[in-house]
């Protein structure tokens, strides 16, 4: 019988494989990043992992800007995945700091609140150089038709940019604490 990762199938994880040391269900979402992808998982969720089991309040909720390839491979696994590090000899841990998966297409409204809510501390993002929609100059394309469409429509972003902006001018507006520079 084959057991997948989950939760409630934690404790059945192989005694050789590491598992978060920390309670997850006392983790607070504190980081938003945009890109969930590979490069994502393995470095900075990785790190964030070790911070947890001192400090509780550094969950990850993960935004896709379009596909959903990663919520849907994550959530039936409450967002817990497998690492393998390939050092002298090859160790494998569970890491348990994402939390949440959304993506921006299917619920952009839920993207701004977790973005405005008061607990997030932290803004990151791992895109490609596509999903700055920057020109060759190395400046905001202002006639890309994402940042045009943001421009028209700031309450219904569709970029990180617009994403970025509208949420900091939600939480001004709120009178919200700002997020550290």
């Amino acid at each position: 019988m084959t057991v997948f990762l989950s939760q409630a199938n934690l404790a059945r994880v192989a005694r050789e494989v590491r598992r978060p040391n920390y309670d997850r269900e006392a983790v607070c979402i504190g980081i938003v990043h945009f890109g969930p992808g590979a490069f994502h998982r393995a470095h900075q969720a990785w790190f964030v992992d070790k911070l947890l089991a001192n400090d509780r309040r550094w969950g990850i909720c993960g935004v896709s800007l379009h596909s959903p390839t990663v919520r849907d491979a994550l959530a039936p696994q409450d967002c817990l995945y497998s690492l393998a590090v390939l050092d002298e000899s090859t160790s494998y841990q569970v890491i348990g700091s994402v939390k949440r998966i959304l993506v921006a297409p299917d619920d952009p409204d839920t993207v701004l609140e977790q973005l405005c809510a008061p607990q997030i501390r932290l803004v990151t993002v791992t895109v490609t150089e596509k999903g700055y929609c920057l020109g060759a100059d190395g400046h905001l394309d202002m006639v890309h038709a994402d940042v045009r469409r943001d421009l028209h429509a700031p309450h219904a972003p569709t970029t990180v940019i617009g994403y970025l902006v509208e949420a900091l001018r939600r939480r001004r507006a709120a009178a919200s604490d700002p997020l550290p520079s």
